[in-house]
């Protein structure tokens, strides 16, 4: 249903990227490994970049290096740059995509990785920051060495070529994001987070008293 919405094949492997065009959210990482996969000469394999952009300032120039690297690449036939994707089409974007992948050279939390493993999405990861938190390698995803190309296509290949444990991994990563990052997830944290923080002050007490 969110492919059709997209006018996206059902037969299409599709790598997401959404997020600044910033060169530290390592965008030219993700095209390089795309363009060293071992299916790329799939006719099916999509790439999609998405993300706003001015012409003419820093996030603009960005986009003009990285389509600039597609094109000696020669990736252009599976390449589409939405643009800034709008919110209420964001979770159909998630939905559609076999993995999606966030290559940044630093991240503190990476919601990104959130909203994707919420829509049952696998996630590649740089093993850098908050990502190394949310993502869990080979339960959630995979993580990889920011800045390396080869990593991420092995990472993506693996994914793209298992079906079954594909379909694994977000269900593992849809699981995650319920039992962290949901409402009841994080109360739940919170509660433990007390009732330790409590019983070491009453330990302390006990033997400050003593």
């Amino acid at each position: 249903e969110a492919r059709q919405k997209l006018g996206l094949s059902p037969e299409n492997k599709i790598i997401f990227y959404v997020g600044r065009f910033d060169e530290r959210k390592g965008i030219e990482t993700l095209v390089r490994a795309v363009g060293s996969s071992q299916l790329r000469g799939d006719a099916n394999l999509k790439l999609i970049i998405g993300g706003g952009s001015r012409p003419g300032e820093k996030d603009g120039m960005e986009r003009d290096r990285i389509e600039g690297i597609v094109a000696e690449l020669e990736l252009q036939t599976i390449t589409t740059f939405p643009g800034r994707i709008a919110d209420e089409l964001l979770p159909a974007y998630y939905a559609a995509a076999d993995v999606c992948v966030v290559p940044s050279h630093y991240e503190p939390f990476g919601l990104v990785a959130i909203e994707a493993m919420a829509s049952a999405t696998p996630v590649v990861a740089s093993d850098v920051g908050g990502l190394q938190f949310t993502v869990v390698s080979e339960e959630t995803g995979l993580l990889a060495p920011p800045k390396d190309a080869d990593a991420f296509a092995a990472a993506i290949d693996r994914i793209l070529s298992d079906h079954d444990w594909k379909n694994q991994l977000g269900l593992g990563a849809r699981a995650r994001v319920e039992n962290m990052f949901s409402w009841n997830g994080v109360a739940h944290q919170l509660s433990q987070l007390y009732e330790s923080l409590l019983e070491a002050k009453s330990e302390n007490l006990a033997t400050t008293s003593a």
